[in-house]
């Protein structure tokens, strides 16, 4: 991974546990509140490629089974 996507995968996870782990809601928050995510969040996710956000996207997915 790279530097782009790790921040914004600490941000997912955050995101993720803050919505009862529900992925569904986690995206629907982040799309709600795209314009107020941190600068340094929102500059990574508009660096990353669709594949790339979609790495990390299902990185957090898997992580969520083995919890």
């Amino acid at each position: 991974m790279n530097n782009d996507q790790i921040k914004f995968r600490q941000f997912l996870i955050d995101v993720y546990q803050d919505q009862r782990n529900d992925m569904i809601r986690t995206i629907v928050w982040l799309s709600n509140h795209f314009n107020k995510l941190p600068h340094e969040v929102h500059a990574s996710y508009l660096r990353l490629s669709s594949p790339e956000r979609n790495a990390v996207i299902r990185e957090v997915c898997m992580m969520g089974d083995d919890a």
